[in-house]
């Protein structure tokens, strides 16, 4: 049935507390690897903020939750389950850079929790501007590519689309995060893009 990410469970029992768990040993090991990500992607874009003409932040307001239209075969997703996002990030338009993260939760549609872990912002792919009344509210969408980094498994490639309806046109995605063809139906939360030049 494809990769399974399990759920991760946080003991405060003696037993749990060394890292001689490979639960935490991974958890652990992709901690620094979002750090290390993280710490690298900023120092680029704020070498490239230093030159560049037009950068933004973004905030996801409050947790962002995404639903799936349909079953995915090969993967762990089926028609209902809930993907929970919170986080934050930059992009540099004249470098066509961008660095970002937060945690996810995957729940089930009887409410139960799948997965829960983190994603990291990997690649830019694109940014519409749609504007706002000042340069800390702004609208726009992006397309990013992220790892969604659970404590047994990876998936790599993705895409990530964040769209903030300030000034947006009729024809605009809806607001809030998803992640397209996975968790395509947003269903909570809202985004907000800020001009940092």
């Amino acid at each position: 049935m494809g990769a399974r990410l399990p759920c991760v469970y946080y003991h405060a029992t003696r037993l749990y507390m060394g890292m001689k768990n490979s639960t935490k040993k991974t958890v652990f090991l992709a901690l620094s690897s979002v750090l290390t990500i993280l710490t690298l992607a900023t120092a680029t874009l704020g070498t490239a903020h230093a030159t560049s003409t037009t950068s933004y932040s973004f905030n996801l307001v409050g947790p962002n939750t995404a639903m799936a239209q349909n079953t995915i075969p090969g993967t762990p997703i089926a028609a209902g389950d809930v993907l929970r996002l919170t986080g934050a990030g930059a992009l540099d338009l004249s470098k066509e850079a961008a660095s970002g993260g937060g945690s996810f939760t995957h729940y089930k549609p009887d409410g139960s929790v799948f997965a829960r872990g983190l994603w990291v912002v990997t690649g830019f792919q694109s940014f519409t501007s749609y504007g706002g009344p000042s340069s800390g509210v702004q609208g726009g969408v992006l397309l990013v590519t992220v790892s969604i980094i659970g404590p047994e498994a990876t998936f790599s490639g993705l895409t990530l689309q964040v769209s903030c309806h300030v000034n947006a046109p009729a024809n605009a995605p809806e607001e809030g995060t998803t992640l397209p063809d996975l968790f395509s139906v947003p269903t909570g939360g809202n985004t907000l893009f800020h001009l940092n030049n």
